[in-house]
């Protein structure tokens, strides 16, 4: 099975999660996932998480003239304005689809490595999907000259294609990039226009590509929109004055810029670095990026929960925006200083305790009683990467997983535990307890899994049809 490597942005990557529920005696490798089930639930949580705010997004940074255009255009213009939307909406969603769909076969591959399954029954499944997209007419009269090409490698590119073999123009189209500037055009389409202007000119429903003029007033720029791309003439941008954050002192002295890429990747970590996010070196590879923690703080929404492990406040900050009160607990005093001034920039900060203790001893001296408890506990650097199978008794900092979970249910029986990727799923699994069952989620940034999210207690595991039981 391969492994896909696709990147929308570093600064604001597309998140998908894939959730299954797991007994503690769950033999994965002779069960058999609904993998149709786990697709579709995940691509009704994007779209419910952030798929249309993208859609929104990526509209306005494409027609940024279309605020001030749409309340005064005519009623034909806003028939086209709605096309164009429609296009665009559809357009989008594919590329949504295909990434998803390889962020899915990823999830698959790890899952079965951190059961120490093989990969076999896995690709079985997954090819009884039916992920494919709707293909013209065209693209089917190609494909079935080609019936030898799998359709795999048709809609997947991952490290394994041989996409060098292709020239330059296939491996645009086959990125979904345009091959050239202007109006692309090709001998059938010529002839179709040829057809269309000597048998009617008025009947614009079979044209294939309109040209609409719009007039709205001589204040207002003349707009050409050809195969739905309004063209203009546009004015010079004005430079977005914004605070520049240099990278830190000790990101420049690494030998090899090994810390580098987390620079790179600082507004995934927090949307609003640039207006004066503080972090030390350790909270660079352990801060749970944002979008993840919002996802994990909509999950455990409740009136008051624990943060075991706070950091500089990453998680935190987004508990306080779906919860009524957050105790936020670490026993690195400049790390709560950290979390503390972040938490303001974010307007969070009167919503949150900020406690110096050692979890361990909290737990047991504290008579306080929160809705949940969450766990994030330091795996060990980025060296964790390295193991095949990460050993949650073993590497997790202070001490293993089952004595963290003992005293995480003597403050509440909902926990959340946020986990390497790489985690041994068998010992996750088991921390459920015996007749129990979790929920776990892993988490996507395009289709590089970035950690999972394990969940336990009644009040947290959601409802789930009978005869979806992915992984009893």
């Amino acid at each position: 099975m391969n492994t896909h490597y696709l990147t929308t942005s570093r600064v604001n990557p597309q998140f998908y999660t894939f959730s299954q529920f797991f007994e503690d005696h769950c033999d994965w490798e002779a069960s058999r996932c609904d993998w149709e089930a786990v697709l579709q639930a995940a691509w009704q949580n994007f779209w419910q998480s952030e798929g249309h705010e993208l859609l929104e997004l990526k509209w306005h940074k494409r027609f940024p003239e279309y605020k001030s255009l749409i309340n005064i255009v005519t009623p034909e213009e806003q028939t086209f304005w709605q096309e164009l939307w429609e296009k665009h909406a559809t357009d989008l969603s594919a590329k949504f689809w295909r990434i998803l769909n390889c962020a899915l076969e990823n999830y698959q591959n790890q899952l079965a490595k951190s059961f120490g399954t093989s990969l076999e029954q896995v690709e079985d499944d997954f090819l009884e999907l039916n992920i494919t997209e709707k293909l013209s007419r065209s693209q089917k009269r190609k494909r079935d000259k080609q019936p030898e090409i799998n359709e795999d490698d048709v809609f997947f590119l991952s490290s394994t294609n041989e996409y060098r073999d292709l020239n330059e123009d296939e491996q645009l189209k086959l990125l979904g990039l345009p091959t050239s500037f202007g109006t692309q055009t090709c001998p059938n389409q010529n002839k179709q226009r040829k057809e269309l202007h000597e048998s009617s000119s008025s009947d614009y429903s079979n044209y294939s590509e309109e040209v609409l003029i719009m007039e709205c007033d001589r204040s207002l720029v003349l707009h050409g929109v050809h195969g739905g791309l309004v063209t203009k003439k546009q004015k010079p941008k004005k430079k977005k004055t914004r605070k520049k954050t240099s990278m830190p002192e000790f990101m420049q002295n690494e030998t090899k810029s090994q810390m580098v890429k987390y620079w790179l990747k600082r507004f995934s970590l927090f949307s609003r670095f640039d207006q004066g996010i503080r972090l030390d070196r350790e909270s660079w590879f352990s801060v749970t990026p944002e979008k993840i923690a919002k996802q994990t703080a909509r999950r455990l929404s409740c009136d008051l929960i624990v943060d075991a492990f706070c950091g500089c406040g990453g998680n935190a900050i987004q508990f306080a925006n779906t919860c009524g009160r957050v105790i936020a607990i670490d026993i690195d005093a400049e790390k709560l200083a950290m979390a503390k001034h972040n938490a303001g920039i974010y307007g969070v900060a009167h919503k949150i305790e900020f406690i110096q203790a050692d979890f361990l001893q909290f737990a047991v001296s504290s008579r306080i009683h929160p809705n949940a408890v969450f766990l994030s506990p330091p795996w060990g650097g980025p060296g964790y990467q390295k193991q095949p199978n990460f050993d949650i008794e073993r590497n997790l900092l202070p001490v293993g997983a089952s004595e963290l979970m003992k005293l995480a249910r003597r403050l509440a029986d909902t926990v959340g535990f946020f986990l390497p990727r790489n985690s041994n799923m068998t010992q996750v699994v088991a921390l459920s307890g015996a007749g129990q069952q979790c929920e776990v989620e892993h988490n996507f940034l395009d289709t590089r899994m970035v950690a999972l999210t394990a969940y336990y207690g009644n009040g947290v595991i959601r409802n789930h049809p009978p005869d979806a039981d992915a992984a009893q």
